[in-house]
């Protein structure tokens, strides 16, 4: 980072959501997504204003991205979701055993969709990571987890991200972009030294770095593609829980936030901040290409 850049945070969407989720800049509608997942509200917010809509999911959702169809995709309590923008339910594919349920999700850059998930109590070894191709076929690709989160691509493809909340490290493992399979021999990119609470979500920018909402830790953080620390940001709220890149240029970071479990001491927990001064812009996020 420059040292003549001095990151600012300001509240792009004032409201107490019980736990923000998965902001995913749509290029196509020039709208962002995101998602309240304790309360399954999927929103679609201006970016320049951060007003938008909603539509309602009765089972829960933890993440949402644009289908390049039409509509969204959600993965939920059973397994994934295909919604019109008016809520119809147009797909549903239930994979998940009971005391299951998806968390974090992300198209890769061939608009497959992957995602994280993890039994409803976070044990050790019961968390998953999905993929779901073009003709909606689930497949359980890995396993042992607790809690997966934060997905992302190195701006090559040619790296997958993941992040185990609960080990609080952040794993990279070769990645084949033009077949969208994952090589299961990972290697610990950022270990739980560098987090005082649970790594959450997690955004790529164009030079590769990585950004990481720490949920509880109040901060963003900044790495280098080789782990390193390059910045921190002090969030004005507990619990962080993802960040993405948005904008038609991608240079508006927006980060979202989880309420649950604060009082009112913590007066912005649940709102949506925009980090600006970061210095950089985000890679294309794809669209779910079934």
């Amino acid at each position: 980072m420059s040292e003549n850049l001095r990151p600012s945070v300001s509240v792009v969407v004032p409201r107490r959501a019980v736990c923000g989720e998965s902001p995913y800049w749509h290029a196509a509608s020039g709208t962002v997504l995101w998602v309240d997942n304790e309360r399954g509200e999927i929103f679609r917010a201006d970016p320049a204003t951060g007003d938008g809509s909603l539509i309602v999911y009765p089972l829960g959702i933890g993440a949402v991205a644009p289908r390049a169809a039409g509509g969204v995709i959600a993965v939920t309590t059973s397994g994934f979701v295909g919604l019109a923008d008016d809520g119809t339910v147009t797909r549903r594919v239930d994979c998940l055993p009971a005391g299951i349920r998806m968390n974090d999700a992300k198209a890769d850059p061939a608009g497959v969709y992957w995602s994280g998930s993890c039994a409803l109590d976070f044990a050790a070894g019961r968390g998953g990571l999905w993929r779901l191709d073009e003709s909606w076929q689930p497949t359980l690709v890995l396993d042992g987890f607790a809690l997966p989160n934060g997905l992302g691509w190195s701006p090559d493809g040619a790296l997958f991200y993941l992040i185990d909340s609960m080990a609080r490290t952040l794993y990279s493992y070769p990645f084949d972009p033009e077949t969208s399979t994952v090589t299961p021999s990972p290697r610990v990119l950022v270990g739980p030294e560098a987090f005082r609470a649970l790594p959450d979500g997690l955004a790529v920018d164009v030079l590769g770095h990585l950004w990481v909402a720490e949920y509880g830790g109040a901060a963003v953080h900044e790495f280098a593609p080789d782990g390193a620390l390059v910045q921190t940001i002090t969030m004005p709220t507990a619990q962080p829980t993802s960040c993405a890149f948005v904008g038609p240029e991608r240079d508006q970071l927006w980060v979202t936030s989880a309420a649950n479990g604060l009082d009112e001491s913590d007066a912005l927990a649940g709102h949506v901040f925009l980090v600006a001064g970061h210095g950089t812009s985000g890679l294309p996020v794809a669209s779910f290409r079934g």
